[in-house]
């Protein structure tokens, strides 16, 4: 075997693993609803034949639609789980009238390095979320804090939010909630827009490199920084 071989398959080795290691944990989010109550149970699955030590954040977004208010609910935490093993991970219960709409968000992360393994989503009356006209404008919950939402459509947009996911979790002061939001384009690219307060903030062509990304995120972060240093300088100004 020639030494170039062997580098070859060692890499290939190497792939597998790590690709492998990525798989074995899965998130699930499981419904019942009954009349109005909707309970949301969120759940990990270990699909290996070793132990982990993992962390959890589960959230559920509520539309009103009558008021067009928004509301979430958030549960997190750490946890352990054996091998071949299933565990329910926390239940939510919230009301849903006719008309509301409902989004759901489970994140499973590595406890030691952060990294997202497995995720889930569900929603229920989707379009319910569509921006709306212009003049009419939503009166978001103040428990929306330090929230961000995902909007996005495709894989790239998908990837561009779990890398400003894990960031924007670390903001020492994520005072205000985030929508990142993805809008169709010309061509095989899209808009991503970051939103607060209804207002775009900042916006970017999609592109799949991952550096690309992770540039974006640092500049995303940063007019993030702006908006609400600006913002809570007015507030100041009005305080007494």
């Amino acid at each position: 075997m020639t030494f170039r071989s062997f580098i070859l398959i060692f890499l290939f080795l190497c792939f597998s693993v790590q690709a492998q290691s990525f798989d074995e944990i899965k998130a699930r989010i499981e419904h019942s609803i009954q009349e109005n109550q909707i309970q949301i149970t969120g759940i990990a699955v270990n699909q290996s034949s070793t132990h982990h030590e993992l962390n959890y954040l589960l959230i559920v977004i509520k539309k009103g639609g009558a008021t067009n208010n928004l509301s979430n609910n958030k549960q997190g935490g750490r946890f352990a789980i054996g091998p071949s093993e299933t565990k329910g991970l926390s239940q939510i219960n919230i009301n849903l009238e006719q008309g509301d709409a409902m989004k759901a968000y489970l994140y499973i992360r590595d406890e030691q390095d952060q990294t997202l393994l497995s995720k889930d989503s569900l929603e229920i009356n989707q379009s319910q979320f569509n921006p709306v006209q212009q003049e009419t404008r939503i009166r978001r919950s103040s428990e929306l804090s330090g929230l961000a939402i995902d909007e996005t459509k495709s894989k790239v947009g998908k990837d561009f939010y779990d890398i400003f996911y894990m960031e924007f979790n670390r903001l020492p002061d994520n005072a205000s909630a985030v929508t990142i939001e993805e809008q169709p384009a010309r061509g095989s690219s899209g808009q991503v827009n970051i939103k607060i307060d209804d207002r775009i903030i900042y916006g970017f062509m999609t592109n799949p490199s991952d550096e690309f990304l992770r540039e974006q995120v640092g500049i995303a972060l940063r007019y993030i920084n702006d908006y609400n240093a600006k913002k809570k300088l007015i507030k100041n100004e009005f305080q007494y």
